[in-house]
């Protein structure tokens, strides 16, 4: 930027000083203070560069402005003026600072020298910044004061001796009540205190000044006559005495700093006076008892708490947590120790901190410590002692009952259902779980706001409060039955209730567990109309069945008396072949018919449980077979042992052992000379045992399931394929089984067991 030499407002002048003044600016530019000239309103004239250094603005920005626009508030309100007087053209030149604004909003501290020109009618003032100089006496300032207010202020003894003679430069109101003298700065120490002569400091001062070395005393005894009357008082020093040193490093005098610890000395010296009380006192306690300082450092302890480390620490060096051996992870022992060493020096006797303790043998002990320390004259905590008692076996109690409650607790969150407990006085709840917020829709804290009417119909509160009248809830009355619950959002839906009484938090209260049975209802309903409709279907087939098997049976009677006429009348071979054919086939359809009469008696009629008599009934069942063909020639024995009376349905069992033994006459090999069907078994207080054999064809194991199949049928084999599915079918019915045993020509076995249906 080019600067403009000022404008006169005397024309007549102008032109004697345009170029000088043009050439001055030139040159007053490159200084690097505020060089400006101002009118008698004080406006800025000219301004040379220096302005946008200092105070961030042009000098197009300056003139024509006054000066008071960029002082601070403060010094305006301290009247400027008085400083910039412009009109007073004294002689001298005043000097004077004030503190500016700069375009970026920050102080400036300028010192200025001003002068006015009667006639020019303006002022010449030349501000240098001295913002920097300003900041450093300031921190300097604050600097003093800080070191100041800690020599003033510090809870020791302070104080500086000047030369070889140790005078008194400085010496703080701690020292003076030290010594309890006053006056003594620019007096020696051997002045203020005359009775140090004899007890060596002199020599301690001297030695100092002369090597610089610094002298150390932790509870020196001091001789001091602090009432004037030469009675000597004993005093306990912990002092330091160290070099001072000029700015050129040289030795010019001593520093010294010190504290008066004469009480807690004294104290522990009545502290070690009564040790051997306590220490008595310690080794008789029953339970483990130590004593440690204020770092924690073992001084005494018993034979208990021997037991209890399994070891013998060493006094003075093993600290207490490091006899201890902790065993937990080492943040939760820091924090032990922590809060262990903070307990000690804050005397707090309420401090309980569960530690392990990890023997040398490996065996692991939980103690509970009680920490009680104590204090010397002033109330400062200078150790203490510590009873630790033994909770190993609580702990591991509490352990089980911590992990049944987590688990609990778990199943209890969990569970796939919505569960609460509520209060058995004012149904409050008192816990829900995870399934019972997301079920019904409200936040746990609005569960726990509300009651267990809350979340029911209007017109069933008063029966749930009923309900809830029972005193206890046992294995008779666990189940309370179906109620309507309601939602949040409104939504009524069913419910299953099962209650237990609890006790929670030490309150007699009641656990529910809801199951939404919406679903099961409306599907029980449906199954329910399914299985009545399905009843009628089966019931009429059964009808139909029985009406059509017995219905054909009639007609093929008729043709059995037919067959049976022809075989009377005729005396032709191939017609009395024909006729043999068609009685066969006749006697297999009856047969086949009677079958299925039998399936559908064995689905259509309940039981009716009797007393069998059951020799007698099997040999009914054999005279009745006798007439079949090939039964002729075939030894029937019979060994059933009647231990106990049997009871079952007689026509199902009349059944059952039609079908085997007719099966087992049928098969046989016809050519076998010894043929035989037995019948042997016993019965019991539970059951029948029965066993029907016989040395007919047999059956391949390969068909052994297969046989009891609807229509199964061997290959080659006569038969409707449904006799040993209905007598399957009928020992299902009677509660029992049967099993087959057979290989293809070596007969077959079929063993029985029938439940005994006693009344």
């Amino acid at each position: 930027m080019k600067s403009n030499p000022p404008k006169e407002k005397n024309d007549n002048n102008t032109g004697d000083f345009k170029e000088p003044l043009h050439e001055l600016g030139k040159i007053l530019d490159f200084s690097m203070d505020l060089i400006c000239s101002c009118d008698k309103e004080g406006k800025f004239v000219w301004v040379n560069k220096a302005s946008e250094r200092i105070l961030c603005y042009t000098s197009e920005e300056l003139i024509g402005k006054k000066y008071t626009d960029f002082v601070s508030h403060e010094d305006v309100d301290n009247g400027i003026n008085k400083d910039f007087d412009f009109r007073s053209g004294g002689s001298q030149v005043p000097i004077f600072e004030k503190k500016f604004i700069d375009k970026n909003g920050n102080i400036v501290y300028l010192q200025w020298s001003a002068a006015w020109d009667d006639a020019k009618n303006l002022c010449y003032c030349i501000g240098r910044d001295i913002t920097e100089r300003k900041n450093i006496e300031k921190a300097f300032e604050i600097e003093r004061l800080r070191f100041y207010n800690l020599y003033s202020q510090a809870p020791s003894c302070i104080g500086i001796l000047k030369g070889p003679n140790h005078v008194y430069e400085l010496a703080n109101e701690l020292y003076l009540q030290l010594i309890d003298k006053r006056d003594i700065i620019g007096k020696t120490v051997k002045e203020v205190l005359p009775e140090l002569e004899t007890q060596g400091f002199f020599e301690i001062l001297d030695n100092v000044y002369q090597t610089g070395e610094t002298f150390t005393a932790n509870e020196m005894l001091v001789k001091l006559d602090r009432d004037g009357n030469g009675k000597l008082k004993d005093t306990y020093l912990n002092f330091i005495y160290q070099a001072h040193k000029d700015a050129n490093n040289n030795i010019d005098g001593i520093f010294f700093f010190g504290n008066d610890v004469t009480e807690q000395v004294l104290s522990r010296k009545k502290i070690e006076d009564s040790e051997k009380i306590y220490r008595d006192l310690i080794h008789k306690l029953p339970v483990a008892t130590y004593s440690c300082d204020v770092e924690g450092q073992i001084v005494l302890y018993n034979k208990a708490a021997v037991a209890l480390w399994g070891r013998e620490p060493e006094l003075g060096k093993d600290l207490w947590h490091h006899s201890w051996n902790i065993s937990n992870n080492k943040s939760s022992a820091t924090l032990n120790l922590c809060s262990m060493a903070k307990a000690l020096k804050e005397g707090d006797p309420i401090f309980r901190e569960e530690i392990i303790i990890m023997r040398p043998d490996g065996d692991k002990r939980w103690v509970l410590p009680y920490p009680v320390p104590f204090r010397d004259s002033e109330g400062q905590i200078t150790g203490a002692v510590i009873v630790l008692a033994d909770i190993t076996e609580m702990k591991q109690a509490e352990k089980k009952l911590k992990k049944s409650e987590k688990k609990y607790r778990y199943l209890f969150d969990n569970n796939p259902m919505p569960m609460w407990v509520i209060d058995l006085v004012t149904f409050k709840f008192l816990d829900v779980n995870k399934m019972a917020i997301m079920k019904y829709g409200y936040s746990r804290e609005e569960f726990l706001a509300m009651t267990a009417l809350d979340i029911r119909p209007n017109d069933e509160k008063i029966s749930f409060i009923k309900s809830n009248d029972i005193s206890e809830i046992n294995e008779s009355n666990y189940n309370r039955g179906k109620w309507n619950h309601l939602k949040k959002d409104g939504t009524l839906f069913t419910v299953e209730i099962i209650a237990h009484d609890i006790t929670y938090e030490g309150t007699p209260a009641r656990l529910i567990l809801s199951n939404d049975i919406t679903d099961r209802t409306k599907a029980e309903i449906n199954l329910e109309k399914r299985n009545r409709e399905l009843i009628k279907t089966n019931s009429e087939l059964d009808r139909f069945v029985y009406s059509v098997s017995h219905d054909l049976r009639s007609p093929l009677t008729s043709i059995l008396g037919l067959v049976n006429f022809i075989e009377t009348e005729s005396q032709e071979t191939d017609t009395l072949n024909h006729a043999q054919l068609i009685r066969s086939s006749i006697n297999r359809l009856d047969e086949f018919i009677k079958n299925i009469l039998n399936y559908s008696r064995n689905n259509r009629t309940g039981l009716e449980v009797q007393q069998i008599p059951l020799n007698e009934m099997v040999l009914d069942v054999l005279e009745s077979l006798q007439c079949m063909k090939n039964a002729e020639g075939i030894r029937y024995e019979v060994q059933i042992n009647e231990q106990q009376t049997f009871y079952t349905d007689r026509l199902r069992l009349s059944t059952i052992l039609k079908n085997l033994i007719s099966n087992a006459i049928k098969y046989h090999k016809k050519e076998e000379a010894e043929r035989f069907v037995k019948i042997v078994g016993y019965s019991d207080q539970e059951n029948l045992h029965l066993s029907i054999m016989d040395n007919g064809i047999g059956i391949d194991p390969a068909y052994h399931q297969k046989i009891f199949e609807m229509f199964f049928r061997l290959s080659g084999k006569d038969g409707s394929g449904i006799g040993l599915y209905i007598v399957k079918d009928a020992i299902e019915m009677l509660q029992g089984t049967i099993e087959v045993q057979s290989e293809k020509g070596a007969g077959t076995t079929f063993n029985i067991t029938l439940k005994n249906l006693k009344p």
